[in-house]
């Protein structure tokens, strides 16, 4: 049996001899292990359409080991390669995904990966907030994964708030109750909401006070490893922008 589906290439390693296992993101199951016979062979024409960060359209045949019957490139995002920092900041973004193996429909998943690559791999925005973006998307896509943070009411008495203590993972609460957490201002609770809501272009040109940004990288750094608790490249990130 086999199927056809559009994924993004997230990685490639090698597999027995002069096979490669390939790491695809669908937006059906999530991620996929694929085998590429012989694609490390010269003259291979499926190995060429599967650069790390492209869209591709695939053709997958079904058995013990899923194996790769066909590839088309349908977008290679190519500027993404072109430099050091950009590869790092969509590993990071690769990273997310892969550690999260949870099979399903992921198809928001799917359009969000599709428009942070898109942002990164534009020439016309500057460096430093392609990282910015990054942050951004880490709170979009652990909301979307189902750990969407609580931000208007208080987690225990569900009252309305505007400033207490961040609860990594969770929310807000008040600042009168005794739960661990830090204290988080009012300009922060403000902005989370307006990072989970707000679109992509809505972040193009916006600055960030430094206190803010400092608070910022604190609340996402508890956040990423209230989800994961292994090492990040993602969680380095965050202290650029």
């Amino acid at each position: 049996m086999s199927f056809k589906t559009k994924a993004f290439v997230l990685r490639s390693r090698v597999w027995r001899e002069a096979d490669r296992l390939y790491d695809l993101f669908t937006p059906e199951e999530g991620v996929l292990n694929v085998i590429l016979k012989s694609a490390a062979k010269p003259g291979n024409k499926l190995s060429g359409h599967l650069l790390p960060y492209s869209k591709v359209s695939v053709m997958i045949g079904r058995g013990r080991f899923d194996h790769l019957a066909g590839v088309e490139t349908i977008k290679d995002f190519k500027n993404i390669r072109t430099n050091l920092k950009l590869l790092s900041l969509a590993g990071s973004v690769v990273e997310l995904f892969i550690y999260d193996q949870e099979r399903g429909y992921k198809y928001r998943e799917f359009n969000l990966l599709e428009s942070i690559f898109s942002l990164l791999d534009n020439s016309d925005i500057e460096l430093d907030k392609k990282s910015i973006l990054v942050r951004v998307f880490l709170w979009k896509y652990l909301s979307l994964s189902g750990w969407q943070p609580q931000l208007n009411r208080c987690l225990i008495c569900n009252k309305d708030i505007s400033s207490g203590k961040y609860v990594s993972g969770r929310g807000i609460i008040c600042s009168e109750h005794q739960e661990s957490g830090f204290i988080v201002s009012d300009n922060l609770i403000d902005f989370l909401r307006f990072v989970l809501d707000a679109d992509w272009l809505d972040f193009i040109n916006l600055k960030i006070d430094k206190n803010l940004n400092r608070e910022w990288l604190k609340a996402s750094s508890m956040f990423y490893q209230s989800v994961f608790e292994r090492p990040s490249q993602s969680l380095k990130l965050f202290n650029y922008g």
